[in-house]
């Protein structure tokens, strides 16, 4: 009977890298979400921007090795924009956290 550990080992260890690119990749948002509460038509431009869908407060220091190098790949989309609030039409008002 042949010993099959090493051989999931070597997978799981092989599958790890893919899953945190795909992480990451599933979970950043490179211009952010910069756009608060918009019920009363208003939409409320914040200071600061997450660059990710959930965990905000820890995907930063989880993915911060792909994020330098996903800056550096494409800076055009780290860009902030001002053409969303053209696009949408909206009043933006300017908030301090």
């Amino acid at each position: 009977m042949n010993n099959r550990a090493p051989l999931i080992v070597a997978i799981v260890l092989l599958l790890l890298p893919v899953l945190y690119v795909g992480s990451y990749l599933a979970l950043v948002v490179p211009r952010g979400d910069g756009f608060g509460n918009q019920a009363s038509g208003v939409a409320v431009l914040r200071t600061h921007l997450p660059h990710y869908r959930i965990l905000d407060s820890y995907a930063p220091r989880f993915f911060w090795p792909l994020e330098q190098l996903d800056r550096k790949v494409r800076p055009g989309a780290w860009e902030p924009t001002t053409s969303l609030t053209q696009n949408l039409g909206l009043q933006v008002t300017a908030l301090v956290e």
